[in-house]
């Protein structure tokens, strides 16, 4: 078998005290759930940016007249004093 020469432990011993430092130091791995965290907070905050400005563009419409004038016709059912409503019962299905 072949001995080991001095180079080559020498780059062994320092690839396992890099490995020691990167994944046994806390500050790395606090450093690496940081950055993962910025991360997703980041994609967060595009998506709650997106959905204000649909908000936004809905309460923009809600707040025009016709649209809560339309809202209290059909959901409501209300009507202007000089109107006349008139509601016809669905028609019957043939078939039954």
């Amino acid at each position: 078998m072949k001995q080991l020469t001095l180079r080559s432990k020498l780059k062994y011993v320092i690839i396992l005290l890099l490995a020691l430092v990167l994944l046994g130091n806390r500050g790395f791995r606090t450093l690496v759930r940081n950055y993962m965290e910025y991360r997703r907070l980041g994609a967060e905050k595009v998506r709650l940016e997106r959905q204000r400005g649909e908000l936004e563009k809905q309460l923009k419409e809600v707040g025009e007249k016709p649209a809560i004038e339309q809202a209290a016709r059909t959901d409501l059912g209300l009507i202007k004093p000089d109107e006349t409503e008139y509601r016809f019962p669905p028609p019957k299905d043939p078939d039954k």
